[in-house]
């Protein structure tokens, strides 16, 4: 029973952070998005170590997976302040057409 319960509270963090990714127009929301998704990842290791009983595994893949984490966003916000200096905007409409107008050219 707890199980179910947790694997339905799993699939509701990542459907809600797929749906973030597909409807967001902003990055930094889509760099959230992820963190949301991730954070489902993260969950599911540690319901799949519960179950096999090798706790001490999935808790190993999930500090791996959080140090990634942590890379992969110090990276994606360092580009979105970059991007966001260069060209003033963070919304995904705006620079898909600035890269239509550059290849334009």
């Amino acid at each position: 029973m707890i199980y179910t319960l947790f694997i339905v509270a799993i699939v509701l963090i990542a459907a809600a952070g797929i749906y973030s990714i597909l409807v967001t127009r902003n990055l930094i929301r889509v760099l959230i998005a992820l963190e949301i998704v991730s954070k489902a990842g993260i969950l599911l290791l540690l319901l799949g170590g519960s179950i096999s009983g090798q706790l001490a595994l999935a808790e190993s893949f999930i500090i791996i997976l959080i140090i990634v984490e942590v890379v992969v966003t110090a990276i994606g916000a360092t580009l979105c302040i970059a991007l966001h200096k260069r060209t003033g905007s963070l919304d995904i409409s705006f620079l898909s057409k600035q890269k239509e107008g550059i290849n334009a050219e």
